[in-house]
């Protein structure tokens, strides 16, 4: 005269949710692992076109004796004049290395322009940059703002 108990086949709605708060807290980890490793891959593609980039216009000067001038204030304007001047006068361009050209600027792996600026109209130094994950040039820090050199 027992009670026979019916043994139900599925699982529980806390087993269910258990389950999916799991799946989410691993899809987070994920996440955060990928944005964290792609950030520091765009970081290194960074510095090794800046390091190219220092070579081409180290070159331009050696057989021009001074570096590319660039008589425009804007920064578009400069990234055009650099890529004109030193794309002809280095070869590297087309080699082991997949630039990034959009109308006619090398551009870096956020989308962005590298920026270029040399001194005044003699063209004895000049600095050359990548804007960074923001595409903001905060003159007052430079902070997250890669420098060539």
């Amino acid at each position: 005269m027992g009670y026979n108990r019916r043994l139900s086949r599925g699982f529980t709605l806390l087993e269910i949710f258990a389950s999916v708060v799991i799946v989410m807290i691993c899809m987070v980890l994920f996440k955060v692992v990928y944005s964290y490793k792609e950030d520091s891959i765009k970081l290194n593609v960074v510095q090794e076109e800046l390091a190219l980039l220092n070579c081409a216009v180290e070159i331009f000067k050696s057989e021009n004796e001074f570096y590319p001038v660039c008589g425009a204030k804007s920064i578009d304007l400069n990234a055009k004049d650099l890529y004109e001047k030193i794309s002809t006068k280095a070869d590297f361009f087309g080699k082991n290395h997949k630039w990034n050209i959009s109308d006619g600027r090398i551009i870096d792996p956020w989308g962005n322009p590298y920026v270029y600026v040399c001194s005044s109209k003699d063209a004895v130094s000049y600095v050359l940059f990548s804007m960074g994950p923001n595409g903001k040039i905060d003159e007052s820090k430079l902070i997250d703002d890669i420098h060539s050199r």
